[in-house]
């Protein structure tokens, strides 16, 4: 049984938007979905502003097994917990996944995920570990592991370099993908944005879920929402910078301007993520936009300028808020057609937002638009969803 190709039936108009046949309980659970990715030390109270229809939480990495078990009985949405071991593991062929050494009972990958289920969570996430560039033995050792499971509940990502959606690897990584029985959940690692790092990323990714339609994007930013209008199953957007975009394991990140770390806003006008500092100069001498977000109530986005933790769960609690309200109107689009060009239209206004927004506070080139969100306002509606192919 494979989850993706069919939980998504592709309608006569084109469609990949149904979930009513999804195959067994993680597919069903993530079908259509956008959640959010979150470090659990950041998450300060129950979140009241996800879509309950079309939305989510993931816990990240360190104490997210405790936050979900003490999220379990107020929280009525879907909900697991993602430990993340591909920020800091490398995957091999003999040990594929991250699994408790030297314990008497309960070191296998079933139990593992059996205890996230005991736990509280919707569905298991598998403990992948990183997969570099170029290591098939590895990416075949997670396929041929995880296919021995006997269950319906677990979702598996797939954290590999960004590497593999270049043209020489992107074939290999479609057949994996393809041949593994459970919803796939795709991490693409580099440094900064992993879709620019090459050119034609963007398009290579398009590319991929439309020959694996249903799998899922994970780990991402904005490129959740071109995937799931380009036949991806469901993705997870990081509330926050660094679990918006994977490092590679083993790898320090880099940094553009060095500095403290503030935390990274969501400009929905202009469907950018920017730092707090930032916009605290963009906007030093000049009104900033105000956001009417559910978390915001018109708060202006120069608000976030600050280095505590606090500052942090409020800036992610508006970034998630924000592209929540966007769920409904895009996910209910009738056909993946539809869904393009709501994105694709979507887009183009906020790439002409940044010049607007540079007259406006009189700093010609300040906002410049992101390689991928051009390519997203540019690039041509899938010729397949238009002719039910």
């Amino acid at each position: 049984m494979n989850d993706r190709t069919t939980a998504q039936p592709r309608s006569a108009s084109g469609s990949l938007l149904s979930s009513s046949d999804a195959q067994g309980t993680a597919a069903r659970a993530v079908a259509q979905r956008i959640l959010v990715l979150e470090r659990a030390r950041l998450l300060r109270e129950s979140p009241d502003y996800l879509d309950p229809d079309h939305g989510g939480l993931v816990l990240c990495g360190r104490d997210c097994s405790a936050r979900l078990r003490e999220l379990a009985g107020t929280f009525t949405g879907v909900l697991a917990e993602d430990c993340a071991a591909y920020e800091r593991e490398v995957a091999t062929p003999d040990a594929p996944f991250s699994l408790p050494e030297g314990v008497l009972f309960g070191g296998d990958l079933d139990s593992a995920l059996q205890e996230q289920l005991d736990r509280g969570a919707t569905f298991a996430i598998a403990p992948t570990r990183y997969v570099r560039a170029g290591d098939s033995a590895s990416l075949k050792a997670v396929m041929k592991t995880v296919n021995e499971l006997e269950r319906d509940d677990v979702v598996v990502p797939l954290p590999v370099s960004i590497s593999w959606l270049r043209t020489e690897g992107r074939t290999q990584l479609t057949a994996v993908i393809r041949a593994i029985r459970h919803p796939v959940a795709l991490i693409l690692g580099g440094q900064y944005d992993p879709l620019q790092q090459f050119a034609k990323a963007p398009e290579n990714l398009r590319g991929l879920l439309a020959d694996v339609p249903g799998t899922g994007l994970w780990r991402t930013d904005l490129a959740g929402f071109d995937a799931l209008a380009h036949g991806g199953g469901f993705a997870a957007i990081g509330a926050g910078g660094s679990v918006r975009h994977l490092v590679p394991a083993g790898e320090r990140a880099e940094s553009s301007g060095g500095g403290p770390n503030y935390p990274s806003v969501l400009v929905p006008e202009l469907l950018r993520f920017s730092t707090a500092k930032f916009l605290a100069d963009a906007y030093a001498n000049t009104t900033p936009p105000r956001c009417h977000c559910a978390r915001c109530d018109g708060r202006y986005l120069d608000a976030f300028f600050d280095r505590t933790d606090a500052a942090k769960a409020a800036a992610h609690a508006h970034n998630s808020a924000t592209w929540n309200s966007w769920l409904p109107d895009f996910l209910e689009q009738p056909t993946l057609t539809d869904r393009q060009r709501w994105w694709q239209g979507r887009c183009k206004l906020a790439v002409d937002a940044h010049a607007l927004e540079n007259n406006r506070i009189g700093q010609p080139g300040k906002f410049k638009p992101s390689r991928p969100l051009e390519k997203w306002a540019t690039l041509p509606i899938s010729a397949d969803t238009t002719t039910g192919a």
